[in-house]
């Protein structure tokens, strides 16, 4: 049975609507006065993590709203259209005390039993994306980074979204323009994930090696091994030789390179010839005998994996174990026939 909330005690109206766990009604709520949107934020309902889509539907850019949930789920919040023009506006959206736009309104169904809710709107965009962003914020009382997917092939401004932390480029293609134009956009990014194909050599200098963890699944070349600044690096499709790891190795080692270095992996077509490598480098075997003097296993809270935290285990004959020399900090190789992974110890 629907319940009026406008004839309800404000307090009651607010334990109402804490019951909600649809993050699509509370939203929606919200809109329809300022009453209800009072309500909302007496609530305190809150969300885990907030992300954006930028993509596109009926040939103009789109901008989703999603909550990602502890398990990595996005569940629907909003989106806004952008519209060139609108054929009608069925209701005035306000989007804070001085903020407010002509919008169509549209619910519909995305599959059986999935409903989401859209804006078309024609005004600026880079206008109502920080508008939209300081309005979910409000209502769901959310102070943390933002989680940033782009996917759009239209050409344009990148997402008015402030505090942009991890960031996912589902593009069919990006080039090297495109990749600083994102890292210039986003300085605070900490982790991009590229799905893309990369068209085009990146500059040794450029900002998108200086990125603290980043991951590439299409085909890249050594460089993005030789180049990398940050801590957690995955070429899932490089083109690299047996003496490519045997310098990363090697600068590492002597702390001429690769100084915050958590966890590096690569992977090519073709087998990766360990006995090469490790007659280049200084390595312990795993000593079974022996077994606390390794970790069991290292934890780290990798960004673009989808599980996290990622556990890597170490007490393995196939796990050799480099030092480095300046101050003994510990690393650990293992080569999985075409994988190579490294990883470093933190404390």
């Amino acid at each position: 049975m629907p319940i009026n909330l406008h004839k309800l005690s404000s307090l009651v109206g607010v334990i109402v609507v804490s019951e909600l766990s649809d993050y699509q009604e509370v939203f929606l709520l919200s809109l329809c006065s300022y009453r209800t949107k009072c309500l909302v934020e007496k609530a305190g309902i809150k969300a885990p993590k907030l992300a954006f889509e930028y993509g596109e539907s009926c040939g103009y850019n789109e901008l989703k709203i999603r909550v990602v949930t502890g398990t990595r789920k996005r569940l629907p919040v909003t989106s806004v259209l952008h519209v060139s023009k609108l054929m009608k506006a069925n209701l005035t959206v306000k989007l804070g005390h001085d903020n407010q736009a002509d919008a169509d309104f549209e619910y519909y169904r995305l599959r059986p039993g999935k409903f989401v809710n859209r804006l078309k709107i024609a005004i600026e965009p880079m206008a109502v994306q920080k508008v939209s962003q300081d309005y979910i914020n409000s209502i769901f009382h959310y102070s943390g980074s933002y989680k940033l997917i782009i996917s759009t092939k239209r050409e344009g401004r990148l997402p008015n979204i402030t505090n942009v932390k991890d960031i996912e480029i589902w593009r069919l293609t990006v080039d090297p323009e495109f990749l600083t134009n994102v890292m210039t956009t986003y300085p605070e990014a900490q982790s991009v994930f590229i799905y893309s194909e990369i068209v085009g050599d990146i500059p040794n200098e450029s900002p998108f090696f200086q990125i603290p963890s980043f991951r590439v699944l299409s085909s890249c070349g050594p460089d993005y091994i030789h180049n990398f600044f940050g801590r957690n690096l995955c070429l899932d499709n490089a083109t690299f030789t047996e003496q490519d790891l045997i310098q990363f190795l090697q600068k590492w080692s002597s702390n001429e390179a690769y100084y915050n270095l958590e966890t590096m992996m690569a992977s090519r077509h073709s087998a990766i010839k360990l006995g090469l490598i490790q007659q280049a480098i200084n390595y312990e075997e795993y000593d079974p005998n022996e077994p606390e003097k390794r970790p069991e296993y290292l934890m780290f809270d990798i960004p673009y994996f989808r599980s996290t935290p990622t556990k890597y285990r170490l007490r393995d004959r196939n796990v050799k174990e480099i030092k480095r020399i300046t101050d003994g900090k510990r690393g650990f190789l293992y080569v999985d026939f075409i994988r190579f992974n490294f990883v470093v110890q933190q404390n």
